[in-house]
């Protein structure tokens, strides 16, 4: 594996190609944002409650949420407390509806996110190498991932993208990183994992049969707490350095290389 030629890159999203770019506090307030967001497009769409009502609702629920996720905000899924609410309310939604209800909730959140200093320029290199990219994140929202890769401008690069809340299974769970080479048609080998984790990216990369490159080691708290065994192919201090070192792994490859002529770019 580690002599193969790169065909392929899967990258993390949160904490790799993008961050949240704002305080604590004003993700909290995003979030509020997003609550009162929420109850104003479902009033539109008939949702006859008062906003007292309808707030004592969402906190329950999100709470209820929230102790079922170990106290995790970010592994609660407003899918999830949208429907407790919808069902107490017996106010049944489309699948549309409900698309652009977790939309319009998740906007002010959105709005603070950017791509991470140095992402874009990698993205487009490797695109032009003739490399497929792609994005595997955990998160309790496909939609949340979809909307964000989309509004930082890197959407046309990726495909597939895939989440947890999407295949069921959390990152390092192999398969979130298999389903990814089972739509390119690619073997393991070929194919890099990019990520800022030791635990979720690199061991779930690993696992996978792919190698993994570690970027943002110290921008993520949790690597403090990985495993010693966990040793990524290569660690990076920022994400701009990948192109130059899956340049000097094709290099040094052996075999033919068999890579897509161009990237992944999609008719926007």
């Amino acid at each position: 594996m580690a002599d193969a030629p790169v065909y392929g890159v899967i990258f993390d999203l949160m904490g790799t190609l993008a961050t949240y770019c704002g305080t604590e506090s004003g993700l909290r307030q995003a979030w509020k944002r997003g609550a009162t967001e929420l109850y104003r497009y479902l009033q539109g769409q008939g949702l006859d409650v008062s906003p007292e009502t309808f707030a004592v609702a969402l906190q329950a629920a999100t709470v209820a949420e929230l102790t079922r996720q170990g106290n995790n905000p970010r592994a609660v899924a407003v899918i999830d407390v949208l429907a407790v609410i919808l069902k107490q309310f017996d106010f049944p939604l489309s699948p549309i509806q409900l698309a652009d209800a977790e939309r319009t909730y998740f906007g002010p959140e959105l709005d603070g996110w950017q791509a991470l200093p140095g992402a874009m320029e990698a993205i487009e290199a490797l695109n032009e190498e003739g490399l497929r990219l792609a994005v595997v994140s955990n998160a309790p929202s496909h939609l949340f991932v979809d909307e964000a890769i989309t509004r930082i401008g890197l959407r046309p690069y990726l495909s597939p993208v895939m989440s947890s809340a999407k295949v069921g299974v959390p990152k390092p769970d192999p398969r979130l990183f298999l389903a990814v080479v089972a739509e390119w048609q690619l073997d393991p080998a070929h194919v890099v994992v990019v990520g800022d984790g030791l635990a979720a990216d690199i061991a779930g990369a690993h696992a996978a049969g792919m190698r993994g490159v570690l970027v943002h080691r110290a921008m993520n708290a949790s690597n403090t707490d990985a495993d010693e065994a966990i040793v990524p192919d290569a660690d990076l201090a920022e994400i701009a350095a990948v192109p130059a070192l899956l340049a000097r792994w094709q290099a040094a490859a052996t075999g033919e290389d068999h890579r897509p002529e161009t990237g992944f770019i999609e008719d926007y």
